[in-house]
């Protein structure tokens, strides 16, 4: 599958189900800023795209805006890491990434988290929409192989 690299606010409005208001908004307050900028445009990345479908994930299930924050700090800070193997979890109002169901097992200790996301699910699910969506090219941009 040939997926490219960038994504106009446009295409990730339609990719993530995000207002271009709230894009702006999270940009502008540095919450969510695209990792590329183009022309005098904003160009998100897929890791962009997946954080921010985490971010609506978590609004749609009642998270705190401040526990959101938290989140997406902690998925910040492992940006060289693979999305795809981290895990959020949540826990007494702090926010944890791990890289595998076990290490969340034993950072819990038998605690009830009130939240889990396996972020590599919703990688997974971008990589889907992506793969039935009409988004083409920007042209003279280099494509991505998934």
């Amino acid at each position: 599958m040939r997926v490219q690299d960038t994504f106009s606010t446009g295409q990730v409005r339609r990719l993530t189900g995000a207002t271009a208001r709230q894009l702006d908004y999270w940009a502008w307050e540095g919450f969510l800023r695209p990792s590329g900028q183009g022309a005098a445009k904003r160009r998100y990345s897929f890791d962009d795209l997946v954080r921010i479908r985490v971010v609506m994930r978590l609004k749609d299930q009642g998270v705190t805006l401040q526990v959101i924050r938290k989140a997406v700090s902690k998925l910040q800070e492992f940006n060289t890491d693979p999305l795809r193997e981290l895990r959020l979890v949540g826990l007494n109002g702090d926010v944890f990434i791990y890289r595998s169901r076990h290490e969340v097992e034993r950072a819990t200790d038998g605690q009830t988290a009130f939240l889990f996301m396996d972020i590599g699910e919703i990688a997974r699910e971008v990589d889907q929409v992506l793969a039935h969506a009409e988004t083409p090219a920007t042209p003279g941009e280099p494509g991505r192989v998934a």
